[in-house]
């Protein structure tokens, strides 16, 4: 590869652009994300940024997102122009940049995934993140992977689930549930000590 393309793809917009423009299927986001040739994985594009992205450019017709896989595929149209043209920024959901929607997000993308590489792709705080994922794990969307003596606790997604965050469910000021916003769903939180016993050696 000469050095224009190996710069070419060190732009997260026009690294994004070129792999949609010239893929033949639909392209799922973590294939999106890395193709962006950033060298360092710390200055790939976020998630979220990754998602604002794309939605500007299906708000102007440029692509199609498509459900089941998730993934985008560019129209025909488009194909046309080497680079993004120059599109308007839509209005972002409220949803969509809560922290609970991040971790979602960044959560269905990475599917495996420690505390640090949770936080980095989600763009919150630790507390945040673990206080989010204890939830999920209660819940049984996610599955604790770690054992005794790793460095960070570590997380599989074991119950996949649609774009929106799982709603919580309160009694009074305690969580008791999470509900799936995609399928209506209700999932009550197991108690910390049966998710200690059976699936890690320590508590994070």
């Amino acid at each position: 590869m000469n050095s224009a393309p190996t710069i070419r793809m060190r732009n997260p917009e026009l690294a994004a652009w070129t792999i949609l423009r010239f893929a033949l299927a639909p392209v799922g986001l973590a294939e999106i994300i890395l193709a962006n040739d950033a060298g360092d994985a710390a200055q790939r594009p976020t998630v979220a940024d990754t998602l604002h992205l794309l939605n500007r450019w299906r708000g102007a017709g440029l692509i199609e997102r498509i459900e089941k896989p998730e993934s985008y595929i560019m129209q025909a149209k488009a194909r046309t122009f080497r680079d993004p043209p120059a599109v308007g920024e839509p209005a972002r959901e409220p949803k969509a940049r809560s922290t609970r929607q991040r971790i979602w997000s960044a959560v269905r993308v990475m599917r495996s995934f420690d505390l640090v590489e949770i936080c980095f792709a989600a763009t919150v705080e630790a507390r945040a993140a673990r206080r989010v994922l204890n939830q999920l794990t209660r819940a049984g969307y996610l599955r604790r992977t770690d054992r005794l003596g790793d460095d960070q606790p570590r997380w599989r997604l074991s119950r996949p689930s649609g774009p929106t965050h799982p709603r919580v469910e309160y009694a009074g000021r305690t969580v008791v549930a999470l509900v799936d916003a995609n399928s209506g769903q209700r999932f009550p939180l197991l108690s910390s000590q049966k998710i200690l016993a059976g699936e890690i050696h320590h508590v994070s």
